[in-house]
């Protein structure tokens, strides 16, 4: 039988990870309350006349426009927490998930944008 001992630093990874990902949750917590209002007044201005893209939303659109930094927050701290256990599985770092936590949460953006023009 194989040695299937955790190799040195592993649980110092761990730590690593779950701070850093602990402060990048509390950073992005605190942008998604900051978003929520200019997001949710950005069709305020539009008129029967306005030609903006924005002002085509639907009421649901004006309401997924609210939750796209929350759809961020949440799709990104789930990938992070996903790779790194993939990652750990492998016997790789856990600290993999943290930069691909980070691209999912800006790739989602303009997911959550286009889901907002099409409900």
């Amino acid at each position: 039988m194989g040695d299937r001992r955790r190799p040195q630093g592993h649980g110092k990874h761990w730590a690593w990870f779950g701070g850093l990902l602990a402060v990048l949750v509390i950073v992005g917590f605190v942008a998604s309350v900051f978003l929520m209002l200019p997001l949710a007044m950005a069709t305020d201005p539009c008129h029967d006349s306005s030609t903006e893209e924005v002002c085509a939303l639907t009421a649901r659109g004006q309401n997924m426009l609210v939750l796209i930094p929350w759809m961020c927050l949440l799709a990104g701290t789930a990938a992070a927490v996903v790779c790194a256990a993939v990652a750990a599985r492998f016997r790789r770092t856990p600290l993999i998930g943290i930069p691909i936590g980070m691209a999912v949460y800006f790739a989602t953006i303009p997911i959550g944008y286009a889901i907002a023009f099409h409900v």
